[in-house]
């Protein structure tokens, strides 16, 4: 077991968790407002790719520290997947 799951509660590996997820978010649309030429901040993208990439993992640490079953979330995963690739495709077929 970890030094992290030793000494901070689940409760607070969860909170922290969420600060990071908010994190994330704002880091790719801080991201996309780059990409799309609408950033009012100064940085350029790759300075944002390289934030959105620490934000990733930090929510990465959290996930580690946390009883996360890997197996279930790709599970979870794979099916999201062929969901949206499903979608894309019946989206294209309706235009056609």
């Amino acid at each position: 077991m970890s030094l992290i799951k030793e000494k901070i509660p689940i409760v607070e590996l969860l909170a922290g968790l969420a600060e990071e997820c908010c994190e994330l978010a704002k880091a790719a649309l801080k991201l996309r407002r780059c990409y799309d030429g609408t950033n009012p901040t100064p940085e350029d993208s790759d300075k944002q790719y390289e934030n959105l990439l620490e934000e990733i993992g930090d929510v990465e640490l959290y996930l580690d520290n946390l009883y996360i079953n890997r197996t279930v979330v790709n599970e979870y995963k794979d099916m999201k997947q062929k969901r949206w690739e499903k979608r894309l495709m019946d989206k294209c077929d309706q235009k056609e």
